[in-house]
């Protein structure tokens, strides 16, 4: 048996669709495609196959992964020629590798992911976003209301913002680059950190957000790898 792992984005076209609904999305190409994949045994078999980190519904990604287990070895490049026949138009595989059953990179390790922003506020600010930014993270607490399985609770975002980078402001249109903790240890989505901005910059009130994840990052003993190189 093989172990393969895909990389693929996920464009505006499908940026609504659930996880649940992007998994049955790929178990019908793999079918149409033809690719050997493994099955789980037992009275209900399933494909075996896993993705990385669920992307929030309305975000798009050009860094998507998911790995499945084949019963016979396929090319890579032909699971990419293959899928892309039969993947519907803003999902598309971009690389294919073979994992080796050594491999440092399992998806369990994942901490970080990068995303680019770009954001409409209700109206125009004067204030300089980027200064007003760097006061608020140069705080050591920013709590903000989560929503957990046991349910409600206040976490501090500021351990769990390792980058941000405005790149554009003009009146009420703002782009900015974040690296913000991800994976099963510490996660903290995109949405909670516009909340943030919203408590502690004076008119800041978003109208319209576009999301768009560009990485995942896996953290293997201190060293920090892409899930495929």
């Amino acid at each position: 048996m093989t172990k393969i792992r895909l990389k693929f984005s996920k464009g505006e076209e499908v940026k609504y669709i659930s996880h649940l609904d992007l998994l049955r999305t790929f178990q019908r190409a793999i079918k149409r495609a033809g690719i050997p994949i493994n099955y789980s045994q037992g009275f209900n078999p399933h494909p075996i196959m896993s993705f990385a980190l669920p992307l929030s519904v309305g975000t798009t990604s050009e860094s998507e992964y998911m790995e499945m287990e084949l019963k016979s070895e396929i090319k890579p490049q032909q699971i990419v020629d293959q899928l892309n026949e039969v993947l519907p138009k803003g999902i598309e595989i971009i690389k294919v590798e073979i994992v080796n059953n050594n491999s440092r990179k399992d998806f369990g390790l994942i901490c970080m992911a990068d995303y680019n922003v770009k954001i409409e506020l209700k109206n125009a600010i004067a204030v300089d976003v980027k200064t007003e930014l760097k006061k608020m993270l140069h705080t050591d607490e920013i709590l903000i209301e989560k929503k957990t399985k046991k349910g409600k609770k206040e976490i501090n975002i500021i351990p769990l913002i390792h980058e941000l980078d405005v790149q554009k402001q003009d009146g009420n249109y703002i782009e900015f680059h974040l690296k913000l903790s991800a994976g099963s240890k510490a996660n903290l989505k995109v949405d909670l950190v516009l909340q943030a901005f919203n408590q502690h910059i004076q008119g800041f009130e978003v109208d319209y957000a576009a999301i768009h994840r560009t990485e995942l990052w896996i953290d293997k003993d201190g060293e920090v790898l892409r899930p495929i190189e």
